[in-house]
């Protein structure tokens, strides 16, 4: 019961990654939001989460939302607070791989959308979080970075500029913040088979 009272938000917590860190956080006694874009797959996770949450004293609430817009983020919080009563961890886990094969024939759009959702949606709930936790003095940033942060990815280079972009920006806020006792770490688990 390491996280005993906790309080946490975990975007893109649907599926893969982000269901397994919801999962390890709830069994570890800390209440969480879950988020993603697609309410079918939210609705089954949130079930999920919540069949395990009573025995850990635990509660699990689950929204909507696309991280990459401004307007869902802050709804996002608004929701934290009030259905959690707080928060003290965020994971930024959302992410997608964006579009696959030579950079040379990839559509700026399909690039754009990338970089909305890797990068500006780990920026947008940052921000929220941060200034939350100024408030506080104490708050925990994650964000998942990932194999285009420390190596060249061809065929995936959205997700590659996105992900390295995300680690100089999550150092960057670290540095930002760190005399308000909040900490901001960027992990990068390596492969999945999701």
């Amino acid at each position: 019961m390491l996280l005993k009272g906790k309080k946490a938000i975990v975007t893109g917590g649907s599926m893969g990654l982000g269901l397994a860190i919801a999962k390890a956080f709830v069994t570890q006694g800390a209440s969480v939001l879950i988020c993603a874009r697609n309410a079918r797959a939210l609705q089954d996770a949130q079930n999920e989460l919540e069949s395990i949450a009573g025995a850990h004293g635990a509660i699990v609430h689950a929204l909507v939302c696309d991280v990459s817009s401004e307007s869902e983020v802050s709804r996002l919080f608004d929701q934290a607070l009030k259905v959690l009563g707080g928060l003290d961890i965020v994971v930024n886990n959302a992410g997608v791989y964006g579009p696959k094969g030579a950079a040379e024939h990839n559509t700026c759009s399909e690039w754009r959308r990338a970089i909305e959702i890797n990068l500006f949606g780990t920026l947008y709930t940052c921000q929220k979080a941060i200034a939350y936790f100024k408030q506080q003095r104490a708050g925990k940033i994650i964000n998942l970075s990932g194999g285009g942060a420390t190596a060249p990815l061809p065929y995936i280079s959205a997700y590659a500029a996105s992900k390295a972009a995300v680690v100089r920006l999550t150092e960057t806020l670290s540095e930002e913040v760190k005399q308000f006792g909040i900490d901001i770490n960027a992990i990068a688990p390596g492969a999945l088979n999701t």
